[in-house]
């Protein structure tokens, strides 16, 4: 007597094997977090009591095709930015590289980006679009759970010229000097420009002021801003207390001093979006219908270390936070509408 299992022989009674169909991927959260290139962003939609600063979506709230242009405008319309935000989305914190916009994503299932609160999906936006931003909901720290998780610092001592200065992440009353960031605090790509960058947003130092970053107080060279820092691995520089980065700034100028200051009586408009400042840190990000000052005098210059040579227009932007009153450096001269100079 032969015995057949159930699904092992074909409905049409050829006896043959009939496959197993496998189950469809069903929706899943998508955690995330956002940055700009100065740090981190409180979301607008916090899970936990303990980290503002992360978040999460059901994957069937993005509109199909699932690419990484729908997840970030999604992401965009809940955290209170224009759909029309220009940002970068890198599919995890270990990621050198962003996403394309057309990039298909798997956000379905129980693997992809986002899939854990370990390793977010990360939204990268502008400084002047993080400014614009809307708060669309508020949520109490009573209303949320804490995360149970064990945090890792970035360990540094700050300098200037005349020696060590006191630091506004400090944590220790008997050493001043030595400040501390968690590494989730750090927009990738993790290189020793993001980490840099922060460290001068969390002190509240100028963006233009000049900036040294050692591995260690006895460094002898400085670390290149291309370098990769491995923030998630369990050795980096500044992992611990006892070994810190040294950051020495230059001295600071004064910007009060009208000899100081350009010539750039004619202001413009900028007309389009432009990313210069990502590849080149003379140079100005734009957004469209930002205002600059400038003297009108077209220059070429070269950019990104020569690769390229164009026109190019000095400019300066009013202060923002964290800024001296002008901040000088180039924008691309068909990037300004001439006809709004005045």
């Amino acid at each position: 007597m032969s015995s057949t299992k159930a699904g092992s022989s074909s409905l049409d009674g050829s006896g043959g094997i009939e496959p197993v169909s496998e189950p469809r991927a069903g929706p899943r959260h998508i955690y995330y977090r956002i940055y700009t290139k100065q740090g981190a962003l409180e979301s607008n939609n916090p899970i936990y009591s303990n980290d503002r600063f992360i978040s999460r979506i059901v994957s069937r709230s993005v509109a199909p095709p699932h690419t990484a242009a729908s997840l970030k405008k999604h992401i965009c319309r809940i955290e209170g930015f224009e759909l029309s935000t220009k940002c970068t989305l890198y599919s995890s914190l270990s990621d050198q590289a962003p996403v394309e916009d057309s990039a298909r994503l798997a956000l379905r299932g129980t693997s992809g980006p986002g899939v854990s609160e370990i390793d977010p999906v990360i939204l990268v936006v502008d400084v002047l679009d993080a400014e614009k931003r809307s708060k669309v909901s508020s949520v109490g720290v009573k209303d949320l759970v804490e995360w149970s998780t064990t945090r890792l610092y970035v360990y540094y001592r700050v300098y200037d010229e005349g020696g060590e200065i006191s630091s506004k992440t400090s944590f220790d009353d008997t050493d001043s000097s030595l400040g501390r960031l968690d590494t989730v605090c750090i927009s990738p790509p993790h290189t020793a420009l993001s980490l840099k960058c922060c460290i001068m947003g969390a002190e509240g130092v100028s963006p233009d002021r000049a900036c040294n970053l050692f591995e260690d107080e006895g460094g002898e060279s400085t670390m290149k801003d291309g370098d990769t820092v491995a923030l998630l691995s369990d050795s980096y520089p500044g992992v611990s207390k006892e070994e810190p980065l040294a950051v020495v700034y230059g001295l600071q100028k004064d910007a009060t001093d009208s000899s100081e200051q350009p010539n750039f009586t004619k202001k413009l408009i900028a007309k389009s979006y432009g990313t210069w400042a990502d590849y080149d840190s003379r140079w100005h990000t734009t957004t469209t219908g930002e205002i600059f000052h400038t003297d009108g005098i077209s220059l070429t210059k070269p950019y990104d270390n020569g690769s390229i040579t164009g026109t190019f227009l000095p400019v300066c932007r009013e202060a923002l936070p964290l800024t001296t009153i002008y901040s000088s450096g180039f924008i691309e001269a068909q990037m300004g509408d001439d006809q709004t100079w005045t």
